[in-house]
């Protein structure tokens, strides 16, 4: 009995070997795979990972092209991406880079407070859509509430308007062949959560039946008290179980209407992912939002976006010494600034370097996570792309991942 027991486990041993061997050699994508959900510590990961509850919905599986596996590398990479404003930067960053992107968000509607869908500027284009899949990329259009927290209630809040809404967008995925939505509903009052995550619910319910996913922008926040305006709207619990795909936006920690610093640093970001693992959602689908912009401040004014191509320009023009914050009292920041002067005063310009990139990148493989949500193509620093090209092709976690998919559970 012992010696067929240890001829077993050799035995096993032998598959898990070979099955490593295979996945060190260059990926032959011929059958499609879906990504573990299984969370794997970190070897610096000093707490286990907490408990997972079940899902309320199953994600979907979506038919691909032969021989195209998601993610396409370790993680997952998704991108929203601008058709109103620099279109063309955006259209170009996303062709350039369609062997890697997973999915892509085009800001293309927003909601009227009547309930009704506005088709943005450059929305439903057939080219982008077909473009896309020939790649393996799926279109997630993006549709947002116009930034306007008054803008949601009126229709969320009464369950006909409500269902009248939904309907609408399963008919833009419908017609279109979209592969899904992403929501992007910011600032929504404390007093419509349980409306939206209602709408969350009904929503998903509809994508799901047509084998489609749902996506959301979530506030980030590191407690239940914290985050932007529209933050406690969102239940992090309920969403986690309700999407697909659940990207937080860890960008902003300074923004435009406050004073200069760093727009995500990296100790913040932990903290975020950290609230996220206490709230149960599941780490599969988790999205840490990624941001290809920087922030000029002038004085004591509103700051305005600036992208890696325009923070070129400044370097070129001023010549100012650029700084690198690598860590303050608070942990590891890794982010660049620099200051400059032009008649009307003084200018403070912070923006995340590769450094800064990598170190989300880290993050990103520490916990197990789904991947990366890019805002937002065009004009960005080339090196972001080398950045995620090298960090994720080279994660170690996805030949560890699928060994232990094949071994008998102990």
């Amino acid at each position: 009995m012992r010696r067929a027991t240890l001829l077993g486990s050799l035995v096993l041993l032998g598959i898990a070997l070979l099955l490593a061997a295979s996945l060190a050699l260059p990926p032959v994508r011929t059958v499609p795979a879906e990504r573990s959900p299984a969370p794997v510590p970190s070897p610096v990961e000093k707490t286990p990972p907490l408990s997972r509850r079940p899902a309320v919905d199953p994600v979907p599986v979506l038919p691909l092209p032969p021989g195209v596996v998601h993610p396409k590398s370790g993680r997952y990479v998704a991108a929203w991406m601008p058709t109103e404003w620099d279109t063309d930067k955006a259209r170009a960053s996303f062709e350039a880079n369609l062997d890697f992107v997973d999915e892509i968000s085009p800001v293309w509607y927003e909601m009227r407070r009547s309930g009704t869908l506005l088709v943005l500027g450059g929305a439903q284009d057939a080219t982008l859509v077909e473009a896309a899949h020939a790649a393996a990329v799926l279109v997630l259009p993006s549709i947002t509430n116009g930034f306007d927290p008054d803008r949601t209630g009126y229709v969320l809040k009464d369950a006909d308007r409500r269902s009248t809404f939904v309907q609408r967008i399963l008919d833009e995925v419908d017609n279109f062949g979209y592969d899904g939505v992403d929501i992007d509903f910011e600032g929504v009052p404390a007093g419509e959560r349980d409306a939206f995550t209602a709408f969350m619910r009904q929503l998903a319910l509809g994508l799901h039946e047509r084998g489609k996913l749902l996506s959301i922008a979530i506030h980030p926040r590191t407690n239940d008290t914290d985050g932007a305006p529209g933050a406690r709207s969102q239940d992090w619990f309920a969403l986690g179980q309700i999407v697909d795909r659940f990207r937080i936006m860890t960008y902003d920690y300074h923004w435009r209407g406050g004073g200069p610093g760093p727009v995500a640093p990296i100790y913040w970001v932990r903290e975020v992912v950290e609230y996220a693992r206490s709230q149960h959602v599941d780490p599969a689908k988790i999205e840490v939002g990624v941001p290809f912009y920087g922030y000029d401040w002038a004085g004591g004014g509103e700051a305005q976006g600036v992208t890696w191509q325009q923070i070129q320009e400044l370097l070129e023009t001023y010549e100012p010494r650029v700084n690198l914050l690598e860590s303050d009292q608070r942990g590891e920041v890794a982010e660049s600034w620099f200051t400059y002067w032009t008649r009307g005063g003084s200018h403070t310009v912070w923006f995340a370097s590769q450094r800064s990139l990598e170190a989300k990148l880290d993050l990103v493989i520490q916990y197990d996570l789904a991947g990366i949500a890019i805002w937002r193509l065009g004009g960005e620093d080339p090196a972001y792309w080398r950045a995620i090209r090298e960090k994720l092709t080279r994660d170690p976690y996805e030949v560890q991942r699928s060994i232990v998919r094949y071994l008998p559970d102990p």
